[in-house]
């Protein structure tokens, strides 16, 4: 896909993605990519190594995918400011995601959550979108 240079955005919108691109995790070529783009695919988790291939990543646009789980390692994404997760199929949240120490915005709209993880309020609080009681 896009192996040269220093890539700082992505797009993978309306892809018709069942699953991650492995090859965006193959090799170090994407290490410095800052906003991954994939809204409107089909996707239902990502991968464990994510924040370990990506650790560079501010922002990361998932919304209207079936995602049902974020992985744990979700948490390594230590530079990560923006999530948007809305309108998934998601039902909980790992509690790893407390440990987004940069993330300014948070958006889970239109999903399945019945709670949000234990203590993490205080990471919640400063965030727009988050989730109805209901």
């Amino acid at each position: 896909m896009a192996k040269q240079g220093r890539h700082k955005n992505l797009f993978l919108n309306y892809k018709n993605l069942n699953i991650f691109p492995v090859e965006l995790l193959k090799d170090e070529g994407l290490q410095f990519l800052e906003r991954l783009y994939m809204k409107r695919n089909s996707l239902t988790t990502l991968p464990d190594n994510l924040a370990q291939k990506l650790p560079n990543l501010i922002e990361l646009y998932l919304h209207s995918n079936n995602i049902i789980i974020i992985p744990e390692a979700i948490g390594n994404l230590a530079r990560l400011q923006s999530l948007d997760l809305s309108n998934n199929a998601l039902q909980m949240l790992c509690p790893e995601i407390g440990r987004l120490r940069s993330l300014r915005h948070l958006r889970l709209s239109n999903n399945q959550l019945k709670c949000l993880p234990p203590g993490k309020m205080r990471l919640f609080h400063n965030s727009s979108s988050l989730p109805n009681p209901d």
